[in-house]
Parts: C-alpha cells; sequence; structure tokens
C-alpha cells in the first residue's frame, strides 16, 4: 500500500513471481509496475538476465552452484538462489569474468 523510490544500484535482482515482477532489495521484495525488457532497457550494464524471468545485479553474485544435473544455480549475498539457463551461461561467464 506504499510506494517507494529504490535504488537501483542497492536492487539485487529483479524476478518474476506467477504474472508479477518484484525487485528484491535488502532481503524484501517490491511489486514493481514496469515488465524486464523494460527494466533491462533503463538500467545500468550491471544487471544481466540469467534466465527468462530474472534480472541480476552482477555486483551481489555471490557463487555458483553446480547441480547434479549440470545446472548452474547463481546464489547471491542475501542468499536468494536462482537457475542459470542454458541459453544465459556463456553471457553469465563473460560478464563475470569466467572463461
Amino acid at each position: 500500500n506504499q510506494i517507494k523510490d529504490l535504488n537501483p544500484s542497492l536492487i539485487e535482482c529483479f524476478y518474476t513471481e506467477g504474472d508479477k515482477i518484484y525487485a528484491l532489495y535488502n532481503n524484501i521484495k517490491y511489486l514493481v509496475k514496469k515488465r524486464l525488457y523494460e527494466l533491462s532497457n533503463l538500467l545500468n550494464n550491471n544487471f544481466i538476465y540469467i534466465n527468462q524471468g530474472c534480472l541480476v545485479n552482477i555486483n551481489y553474485i555471490d557463487h555458483f552452484e553446480v547441480t547434479l544435473g549440470a545446472s548452474l544455480i547463481i546464489v547471491l549475498k542475501s542468499g536468494y538462489k536462482d537457475y542459470v539457463s542454458r541459453r544465459m551461461v556463456k553471457n553469465v561467464k563473460e560478464r563475470i569474468g569466467i572463461k
């Protein structure tokens, strides 16, 4: 029931849940009225798609986990986890400097 102005550099990620978009900020999720593609056009280069439904701020990446099925999971400093789609693995690795 409130409108809050969030500093984009402090947002860990934007993600979809159902048909809504949320921003993760200090372990609190905020509903966002824009679509992910609109956000990606507005944000600086610190944000990258890791899958079709998630834009991550690369400054908040803590580490990666590999599952038994060889899927890549990204873990943010807050503990939030999401998978990196196969299509995006190469781009994510390049952006954070892993070869």
